[in-house]
Protein backbone atom coordinates (compact mmCIF):
# COMPACT_ATOMS: atom_id res chain seq x y z
CA UNK A 1 0.00 0.00 0.00
CA UNK A 2 1.44 3.23 -0.68
CA UNK A 3 1.07 6.59 0.81
CA UNK A 4 0.08 8.92 -2.01
CA UNK A 5 1.77 12.17 -0.53
CA UNK A 6 4.93 10.77 0.87
CA UNK A 7 5.20 8.11 -1.46
CA UNK A 8 6.21 6.11 1.00
CA UNK A 9 4.99 2.32 0.59
CA UNK A 10 3.80 0.06 3.51
CA UNK A 11 4.45 -3.73 3.48
CA UNK A 12 3.03 -6.26 6.01
CA UNK A 13 6.98 -6.16 6.95
CA UNK A 14 6.78 -2.86 8.28
CA UNK A 15 4.28 -3.15 10.31
CA UNK A 16 4.82 -4.33 14.00
CA UNK A 17 2.44 -6.45 15.51
CA UNK A 18 0.64 -6.07 19.00
CA UNK A 19 -0.77 -8.75 20.97
CA UNK A 20 -4.05 -7.90 22.79
CA UNK A 21 -6.46 -9.38 24.62
CA UNK A 22 -10.49 -9.23 25.00
CA UNK A 23 -11.44 -5.84 27.12
CA UNK A 24 -10.73 -2.46 27.06
CA UNK A 25 -7.68 -1.70 25.34
CA UNK A 26 -5.80 1.40 24.12
CA UNK A 27 -2.58 1.48 21.67
CA UNK A 28 -1.46 4.59 21.94
CA UNK A 29 -1.57 4.40 26.38
CA UNK A 30 -0.55 1.01 25.69
CA UNK A 31 -3.48 0.25 27.78
CA UNK A 32 -4.93 -3.68 27.91
CA UNK A 33 -1.76 -4.79 26.04
CA UNK A 34 1.73 -6.06 26.63
CA UNK A 35 2.58 -2.65 27.55
CA UNK A 36 0.40 -1.99 30.30
CA UNK A 37 1.90 -2.95 33.36
CA UNK A 38 -1.57 -4.24 35.05
CA UNK A 39 -1.19 -7.16 32.25
CA UNK A 40 1.69 -8.58 34.70
CA UNK A 41 -0.85 -8.98 37.31
CA UNK A 42 -1.67 -12.57 38.67
CA UNK A 43 -3.58 -14.28 41.45
CA UNK A 44 -1.91 -17.29 43.23
CA UNK A 45 -2.55 -19.27 45.89
CA UNK A 46 -1.28 -18.26 48.92
CA UNK A 47 -1.78 -21.44 51.20
CA UNK A 48 -2.42 -19.12 54.29
CA UNK A 49 -5.04 -21.93 55.27
CA UNK A 50 -2.68 -24.25 55.79
CA UNK A 51 -1.31 -22.16 58.32
CA UNK A 52 -3.63 -22.51 61.58
CA UNK A 53 -1.20 -21.60 63.84
CA UNK A 54 -0.63 -17.94 62.43
CA UNK A 55 -4.87 -17.61 62.28
CA UNK A 56 -4.48 -18.66 65.90
CA UNK A 57 -2.08 -15.89 66.47
CA UNK A 58 -4.26 -13.26 64.68
CA UNK A 59 -7.19 -14.11 66.48
CA UNK A 60 -5.49 -14.39 69.91
CA UNK A 61 -3.46 -10.64 69.24
CA UNK A 62 -5.25 -8.94 67.10
CA UNK A 63 -8.60 -7.09 68.07
CA UNK A 64 -10.02 -6.77 64.08
CA UNK A 65 -9.90 -10.18 63.41
CA UNK A 66 -11.17 -11.10 66.73
CA UNK A 67 -14.34 -8.93 66.17
CA UNK A 68 -14.35 -10.21 61.82
CA UNK A 69 -14.61 -13.99 63.67
CA UNK A 70 -17.11 -12.82 66.70
CA UNK A 71 -19.69 -10.21 65.64
CA UNK A 72 -21.83 -12.17 62.78
CA UNK A 73 -22.22 -15.14 64.85
CA UNK A 74 -22.99 -13.50 67.48
CA UNK A 75 -25.62 -10.87 66.23
CA UNK A 76 -26.92 -14.54 64.54
CA UNK A 77 -27.45 -16.24 68.09
CA UNK A 78 -28.54 -13.10 70.26
CA UNK A 79 -31.95 -13.64 70.05
CA UNK A 80 -32.22 -16.85 68.36
CA UNK A 81 -35.29 -18.20 67.57
CA UNK A 82 -38.84 -19.34 69.65
CA UNK A 83 -40.27 -22.70 69.38
CA UNK A 84 -43.64 -23.92 68.69
CA UNK A 85 -43.93 -25.90 72.05
CA UNK A 86 -42.77 -25.48 75.68
CA UNK A 87 -41.20 -29.06 75.80
CA UNK A 88 -39.18 -27.99 72.51
CA UNK A 89 -38.12 -24.32 74.32
CA UNK A 90 -36.91 -26.53 76.90
CA UNK A 91 -34.90 -28.80 74.92
CA UNK A 92 -33.50 -26.47 73.27
CA UNK A 93 -32.40 -24.54 76.08
CA UNK A 94 -30.92 -27.59 77.65
CA UNK A 95 -28.26 -28.44 75.35
CA UNK A 96 -28.00 -24.74 74.66
CA UNK A 97 -27.96 -25.25 71.10
CA UNK A 98 -27.58 -21.61 70.38
CA UNK A 99 -24.06 -21.15 71.91
CA UNK A 100 -23.00 -24.28 70.15
CA UNK A 101 -23.93 -22.78 66.83
CA UNK A 102 -22.42 -19.76 67.78
CA UNK A 103 -18.81 -21.19 68.75
CA UNK A 104 -18.88 -23.79 65.80
CA UNK A 105 -19.61 -20.79 63.48
CA UNK A 106 -17.12 -18.35 65.02
CA UNK A 107 -14.33 -20.75 64.58
CA UNK A 108 -15.42 -21.92 61.60
CA UNK A 109 -14.73 -18.12 60.41
CA UNK A 110 -11.47 -17.95 61.95
CA UNK A 111 -10.30 -21.71 60.64
CA UNK A 112 -12.46 -22.30 57.58
CA UNK A 113 -14.10 -25.34 59.02
CA UNK A 114 -15.45 -26.51 62.45
CA UNK A 115 -17.77 -29.57 63.19
CA UNK A 116 -20.00 -30.64 65.91
CA UNK A 117 -19.38 -34.01 67.17
CA UNK A 118 -22.68 -35.54 68.40
CA UNK A 119 -22.22 -38.57 70.84
CA UNK A 120 -25.69 -40.15 70.05
CA UNK A 121 -26.47 -43.65 71.98
CA UNK A 122 -28.68 -45.18 69.19
CA UNK A 123 -26.90 -48.65 69.75
CA UNK A 124 -24.57 -48.17 66.88
CA UNK A 125 -20.45 -47.77 66.74
CA UNK A 126 -19.71 -44.18 65.73
CA UNK A 127 -18.01 -45.57 62.64
CA UNK A 128 -22.38 -46.11 61.36
CA UNK A 129 -24.82 -43.50 60.55
CA UNK A 130 -27.30 -43.13 63.30
CA UNK A 131 -29.86 -45.48 63.59
CA UNK A 132 -33.20 -42.74 63.91
CA UNK A 133 -35.69 -45.78 64.53
CA UNK A 134 -33.52 -46.79 67.79
CA UNK A 135 -33.42 -43.36 69.24
CA UNK A 136 -35.30 -43.06 72.93
CA UNK A 137 -35.14 -40.51 75.46
CA UNK A 138 -31.93 -39.57 76.79
CA UNK A 139 -30.17 -40.54 73.94
CA UNK A 140 -27.97 -37.34 73.63
CA UNK A 141 -25.17 -37.84 75.68
CA UNK A 142 -23.12 -34.57 74.46
CA UNK A 143 -22.68 -31.79 71.92
CA UNK A 144 -19.16 -30.62 71.39
CA UNK A 145 -17.47 -28.22 69.11
CA UNK A 146 -13.65 -28.93 67.54
CA UNK A 147 -12.14 -27.00 64.83
CA UNK A 148 -10.74 -28.30 61.84
CA UNK A 149 -7.44 -28.90 63.56
CA UNK A 150 -8.09 -31.34 65.63
CA UNK A 151 -10.04 -33.42 63.25
CA UNK A 152 -8.76 -34.99 59.64
CA UNK A 153 -10.52 -36.59 57.05
CA UNK A 154 -10.40 -40.08 56.12
CA UNK A 155 -12.70 -42.85 54.34
CA UNK A 156 -14.22 -42.31 50.52
CA UNK A 157 -16.17 -39.47 49.02
CA UNK A 158 -19.92 -39.04 49.14
CA UNK A 159 -21.26 -39.65 45.57
CA UNK A 160 -25.11 -40.11 45.96
CA UNK A 161 -26.67 -36.69 43.99
CA UNK A 162 -29.36 -36.22 46.56
CA UNK A 163 -27.27 -36.47 49.74
CA UNK A 164 -26.87 -33.21 51.84
CA UNK A 165 -23.54 -33.85 52.13
CA UNK A 166 -22.63 -35.03 48.29
CA UNK A 167 -19.30 -34.07 47.20
CA UNK A 168 -17.93 -34.50 51.15
CA UNK A 169 -15.67 -37.06 53.11
CA UNK A 170 -17.98 -39.96 54.72
CA UNK A 171 -15.92 -40.24 57.74
CA UNK A 172 -13.81 -38.11 59.89
CA UNK A 173 -11.18 -39.06 63.12
CA UNK A 174 -9.48 -36.80 65.96
CA UNK A 175 -5.96 -36.39 65.34
CA UNK A 176 -3.73 -39.09 67.42
CA UNK A 177 -7.02 -41.67 67.35
CA UNK A 178 -8.06 -44.73 65.30
CA UNK A 179 -11.80 -44.33 65.96
CA UNK A 180 -13.65 -43.19 62.71
CA UNK A 181 -16.61 -41.06 62.83
CA UNK A 182 -19.25 -40.82 60.52
CA UNK A 183 -20.57 -38.26 59.06
CA UNK A 184 -24.05 -38.46 60.38
CA UNK A 185 -22.64 -38.33 63.62
CA UNK A 186 -21.17 -34.50 62.70
CA UNK A 187 -22.63 -30.98 62.09
CA UNK A 188 -20.13 -29.45 59.60
CA UNK A 189 -19.75 -25.64 59.79
CA UNK A 190 -17.93 -23.55 56.68
CA UNK A 191 -16.09 -20.51 56.37
CA UNK A 192 -15.53 -19.28 53.02
CA UNK A 193 -16.83 -22.20 51.03
CA UNK A 194 -14.94 -23.55 47.70
CA UNK A 195 -15.95 -25.36 45.03
CA UNK A 196 -15.54 -29.26 45.58
CA UNK A 197 -12.02 -29.53 43.37
CA UNK A 198 -10.62 -26.88 45.26
CA UNK A 199 -11.79 -28.19 48.60
CA UNK A 200 -10.40 -31.23 47.98
CA UNK A 201 -6.82 -29.19 47.31
CA UNK A 202 -7.23 -27.62 50.76
CA UNK A 203 -7.60 -31.58 52.24
CA UNK A 204 -11.10 -30.96 52.57
CA UNK A 205 -11.48 -27.90 54.90
CA UNK A 206 -12.87 -24.53 53.41
CA UNK A 207 -10.78 -21.13 53.34
CA UNK A 208 -10.63 -18.94 56.78
CA UNK A 209 -12.76 -15.63 56.19
CA UNK A 210 -9.64 -13.70 57.31
CA UNK A 211 -7.42 -14.78 54.54
CA UNK A 212 -8.54 -11.98 52.02
CA UNK A 213 -9.01 -9.33 54.66
CA UNK A 214 -5.43 -9.59 55.81
CA UNK A 215 -3.12 -7.46 53.95
CA UNK A 216 -5.83 -4.92 54.53
CA UNK A 217 -5.44 -5.65 58.33
CA UNK A 218 -1.96 -5.40 58.23
CA UNK A 219 -2.13 -2.52 56.22
CA UNK A 220 -4.32 -0.81 59.17
CA UNK A 221 -1.83 -1.98 61.80
CA UNK A 222 1.26 -0.92 60.25
CA UNK A 223 -0.52 2.84 59.65
CA UNK A 224 -1.48 2.47 63.33
CA UNK A 225 2.27 1.73 64.34
CA UNK A 226 3.71 4.61 62.37
CA UNK A 227 1.34 7.12 63.25
CA UNK A 228 1.99 6.32 67.39
CA UNK A 229 6.38 6.43 66.35
CA UNK A 230 5.32 9.71 64.40
CA UNK A 231 3.68 11.49 68.22
CA UNK A 232 6.85 10.17 69.84
CA UNK A 233 8.72 12.44 67.11
CA UNK A 234 6.37 14.70 66.63
CA UNK A 235 8.41 17.77 68.28
CA UNK A 236 11.91 16.90 67.42
CA UNK A 237 15.09 19.92 68.95
CA UNK A 238 17.65 20.80 66.93
CA UNK A 239 20.48 22.32 68.38
CA UNK A 240 23.21 23.76 66.49
CA UNK A 241 26.69 22.99 67.81
CA UNK A 242 30.19 24.72 66.36
CA UNK A 243 33.01 22.56 65.61
CA UNK A 244 31.00 19.46 66.68
CA UNK A 245 32.89 17.31 64.22
CA UNK A 246 36.15 17.88 65.82
CA UNK A 247 34.59 17.46 70.10
CA UNK A 248 32.70 13.81 68.50
CA UNK A 249 36.50 12.88 67.11
CA UNK A 250 37.05 11.97 70.57
CA UNK A 251 35.62 9.75 73.11
CA UNK A 252 35.64 11.74 75.26
CA UNK A 253 34.73 14.86 73.42
CA UNK A 254 31.48 12.52 72.87
CA UNK A 255 30.96 11.36 76.44
CA UNK A 256 31.35 15.36 77.36
CA UNK A 257 28.67 16.38 74.35
CA UNK A 258 25.81 13.75 75.24
CA UNK A 259 26.52 14.17 79.18
CA UNK A 260 26.27 18.30 77.98
CA UNK A 261 22.60 17.89 76.23
CA UNK A 262 21.31 15.46 78.66
CA UNK A 263 21.33 17.85 81.70
CA UNK A 264 19.93 20.29 78.72
CA UNK A 265 17.29 18.34 78.33
CA UNK A 266 16.65 17.95 81.71
CA UNK A 267 16.90 21.50 82.49
CA UNK A 268 14.54 21.93 79.88
CA UNK A 269 11.89 19.77 80.91
CA UNK A 270 12.22 20.43 84.55
CA UNK A 271 12.20 24.20 85.02
CA UNK A 272 10.87 25.28 80.95
CA UNK A 273 14.08 27.32 80.42
CA UNK A 274 17.07 26.35 77.92
CA UNK A 275 20.46 27.41 78.67
CA UNK A 276 22.86 27.42 75.68
CA UNK A 277 26.07 28.94 74.53
CA UNK A 278 26.47 31.89 72.63
CA UNK A 279 27.84 29.69 69.84
CA UNK A 280 24.59 27.42 69.72
CA UNK A 281 21.76 28.00 67.67
CA UNK A 282 18.48 26.04 69.06
CA UNK A 283 15.04 25.19 66.96
CA UNK A 284 12.55 22.63 67.19
CA UNK A 285 10.58 21.43 64.16
CA UNK A 286 6.98 19.54 63.96
CA UNK A 287 5.67 16.63 61.71
CA UNK A 288 2.48 17.35 60.45
CA UNK A 289 0.12 14.98 61.19
CA UNK A 290 -2.93 15.91 58.93
CA UNK A 291 -4.65 12.93 57.11
CA UNK A 292 -3.04 10.01 59.34
CA UNK A 293 -5.88 9.61 60.99
CA UNK A 294 -8.22 9.62 57.91
CA UNK A 295 -6.21 7.05 56.64
CA UNK A 296 -6.27 4.66 59.30
CA UNK A 297 -10.14 4.93 59.52
CA UNK A 298 -10.24 4.13 56.12
CA UNK A 299 -8.48 0.86 56.41
CA UNK A 300 -10.80 -0.11 59.19
CA UNK A 301 -13.81 1.25 56.90
CA UNK A 302 -12.28 -1.40 54.23
CA UNK A 303 -12.25 -4.09 56.52
CA UNK A 304 -15.89 -3.45 57.72
CA UNK A 305 -17.24 -3.07 54.39
CA UNK A 306 -15.29 -6.01 53.13
CA UNK A 307 -17.47 -8.66 55.90
CA UNK A 308 -20.97 -6.51 55.29
CA UNK A 309 -20.34 -5.22 58.83
CA UNK A 310 -21.82 -1.98 59.28
CA UNK A 311 -18.96 0.16 60.99
CA UNK A 312 -21.46 1.51 63.59
CA UNK A 313 -21.16 -2.25 64.94
CA UNK A 314 -18.18 -2.90 63.67
CA UNK A 315 -16.27 0.32 65.38
CA UNK A 316 -19.23 1.16 67.38
CA UNK A 317 -18.64 4.70 65.12
CA UNK A 318 -21.51 7.40 64.48
CA UNK A 319 -22.52 7.08 60.70
CA UNK A 320 -20.74 9.12 57.73
CA UNK A 321 -22.48 11.62 56.28
CA UNK A 322 -25.37 14.52 56.41
CA UNK A 323 -28.10 13.59 58.01
CA UNK A 324 -26.36 10.27 58.52
CA UNK A 325 -28.18 8.09 61.13
CA UNK A 326 -26.99 4.39 60.31
CA UNK A 327 -30.23 3.04 59.81
CA UNK A 328 -30.15 1.61 56.31
CA UNK A 329 -26.67 0.22 57.04
CA UNK A 330 -28.06 -1.62 59.80
CA UNK A 331 -31.53 -2.16 58.13
CA UNK A 332 -28.91 -4.19 54.97
CA UNK A 333 -27.13 -5.98 58.07
CA UNK A 334 -29.96 -8.00 59.38
CA UNK A 335 -31.13 -8.67 56.00
CA UNK A 336 -27.79 -10.11 55.39
CA UNK A 337 -27.54 -11.79 58.74
CA UNK A 338 -31.32 -13.62 58.05
CA UNK A 339 -29.89 -15.17 55.04
CA UNK A 340 -27.05 -16.24 56.86
CA UNK A 341 -29.40 -17.92 58.96
CA UNK A 342 -31.75 -19.11 56.57
CA UNK A 343 -28.73 -20.97 54.43
CA UNK A 344 -25.97 -22.05 57.42
CA UNK A 345 -28.65 -22.56 60.44
CA UNK A 346 -32.03 -24.18 58.76
CA UNK A 347 -30.23 -27.06 57.08
CA UNK A 348 -28.44 -27.97 59.85
CA UNK A 349 -31.01 -27.78 63.04
CA UNK A 350 -33.17 -30.16 60.75
CA UNK A 351 -30.95 -32.94 62.16
CA UNK A 352 -30.24 -31.54 65.31
CA UNK A 353 -33.98 -30.45 66.28
CA UNK A 354 -34.86 -34.64 65.43
CA UNK A 355 -32.27 -35.27 67.98
CA UNK A 356 -34.05 -32.94 70.64
CA UNK A 357 -37.09 -34.36 69.97
CA UNK A 358 -36.31 -37.94 70.37
CA UNK A 359 -34.01 -37.32 73.20
CA UNK A 360 -36.86 -35.31 75.15
CA UNK A 361 -39.68 -37.63 73.93
CA UNK A 362 -41.47 -35.21 72.29
CA UNK A 363 -43.49 -34.58 69.15
CA UNK A 364 -41.69 -33.09 66.23
CA UNK A 365 -41.85 -28.98 65.98
CA UNK A 366 -40.92 -26.18 64.23
CA UNK A 367 -39.32 -22.72 65.20
CA UNK A 368 -39.39 -18.72 64.16
CA UNK A 369 -36.48 -16.59 64.36
CA UNK A 370 -36.35 -13.73 66.52
CA UNK A 371 -35.89 -10.32 65.39
CA UNK A 372 -32.32 -10.07 65.67
CA UNK A 373 -32.12 -6.24 66.62
CA UNK A 374 -35.17 -5.82 68.84
CA UNK A 375 -36.92 -2.58 68.68
CA UNK A 376 -35.93 -0.29 71.33
CA UNK A 377 -38.69 0.93 74.24
CA UNK A 378 -39.39 4.27 71.98
CA UNK A 379 -39.90 2.18 69.03
CA UNK A 380 -42.03 0.30 70.57
CA UNK A 381 -44.25 2.80 72.16
CA UNK A 382 -44.22 4.22 68.87
CA UNK A 383 -45.58 1.39 67.38
CA UNK A 384 -47.85 0.89 70.21
CA UNK A 385 -49.54 3.79 69.82
CA UNK A 386 -50.32 3.60 66.03
CA UNK A 387 -52.11 0.64 66.73
CA UNK A 388 -54.00 1.62 69.17
CA UNK A 389 -55.10 4.24 66.92
CA UNK A 390 -56.22 1.96 64.04
CA UNK A 391 -57.89 -0.06 66.69
CA UNK A 392 -60.34 2.96 67.98
CA UNK A 393 -60.54 4.16 64.29
CA UNK A 394 -61.92 0.65 63.32
CA UNK A 395 -64.13 0.38 66.53
CA UNK A 396 -65.91 3.44 66.02
CA UNK A 397 -66.25 3.88 62.15
CA UNK A 398 -68.02 0.25 63.14
CA UNK A 399 -65.55 -1.92 60.96
CA UNK A 400 -64.40 -4.17 64.06
CA UNK A 401 -66.39 -4.43 67.20
CA UNK A 402 -65.07 -3.27 70.45
CA UNK A 403 -64.84 -6.73 71.63
CA UNK A 404 -62.33 -7.98 68.66
CA UNK A 405 -60.66 -4.08 69.74
CA UNK A 406 -60.13 -5.10 72.89
CA UNK A 407 -59.03 -9.12 71.92
CA UNK A 408 -56.48 -7.18 69.74
CA UNK A 409 -55.12 -4.74 72.08
CA UNK A 410 -54.27 -7.82 74.44
CA UNK A 411 -52.99 -9.89 71.92
CA UNK A 412 -50.06 -6.93 71.50
CA UNK A 413 -49.79 -6.18 75.31
CA UNK A 414 -51.39 -2.93 75.03
CA UNK A 415 -53.53 -3.40 78.17
CA UNK A 416 -53.87 -6.00 80.51
CA UNK A 417 -55.15 -9.18 80.46
CA UNK A 418 -58.52 -8.51 82.35
CA UNK A 419 -59.44 -5.11 80.86
CA UNK A 420 -63.04 -5.17 79.50
CA UNK A 421 -65.13 -3.19 77.09
CA UNK A 422 -66.23 -0.22 79.07
CA UNK A 423 -69.82 1.55 78.37
CA UNK A 424 -70.40 2.47 74.58
CA UNK A 425 -69.77 6.78 75.15
CA UNK A 426 -72.26 7.08 71.84
CA UNK A 427 -74.73 3.91 71.49
CA UNK A 428 -77.05 3.92 68.79
CA UNK A 429 -80.67 5.32 69.65
CA UNK A 430 -83.04 2.71 70.44
CA UNK A 431 -86.39 2.47 68.27
CA UNK A 432 -89.55 1.49 70.00
CA UNK A 433 -92.27 0.74 67.10
CA UNK A 434 -96.00 0.37 67.58
CA UNK A 435 -97.41 -2.70 69.70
Amino acid sequence: MADEQSGIVITDSTVKSATVSDGLINLATGLGTQKDKGMSNEWLHSNRNVNHINLSARYREDWVSQKVCKIVPQDMTREWRDCSTPEAVEADKHWNVAQVFREAYKWARLYGTSFVIMDIADGRNVDKPINWKKLKPGCIRSFNVVDRTRVTVIGVIDQEPLSPTFGMPTHYQFVNSPVRIHKDRIVRFEGTELPVYERQRNLWYSDSVLIPLMNQIDNFHTTSSAAAQMVQEANTDIITVEGLSQILQSDQGTAAMLDRFSSWKDIKSVFGVSILDSTEQYESKSIQLSGVKDLIWEYLRMVSASVGIPATRFLSASPDGMNATGESDLINYVEMLMGLQKDIFDPRLVRVDALLAADAGIAPFEYEWTCIFPESASQKQDRLNTQAGWLATFADSGIISRESALTEAKLHGMVSDDATVGEDPNPAPTITGAK
